[in-house]
């Protein structure tokens, strides 16, 4: 293996790790403003209004978005395996 091979390798893993994680860090800072907004508007200082409905649109993300998650990374374990067994 090539020191190029290993950073195109590393290089699409850490791309593969982000695809997967932005939906949910993006709803959960949409989610995170939209709450913030509502907390200013009405002047409430609660740390579990602020968290909870985070937590609960994420969830809701990687549940809908699961499929979609597997689906990627077993393309990519397919790719890898069939890259090492080339080697």
């Amino acid at each position: 293996m090539t020191p190029q091979m290993a950073l195109e390798l590393s290089n699409r893993a850490m791309m593969i790790a982000l695809q997967l994680s932005l939906p949910m860090l993006l709803t959960a800072m949409i989610v995170g403003v939209v709450v913030n907004i509502f907390q200013t508007i009405t002047s409430i200082k609660d740390q579990s209004l602020a968290f909870v409905p985070k937590i609960l649109a994420a969830a809701a993300v990687t549940g809908i978005s699961m499929p979609w998650g597997i689906q990627m990374m077993s393309v990519y374990f397919r790719d890898m395996y069939q890259l090492l067994g080339g080697l």
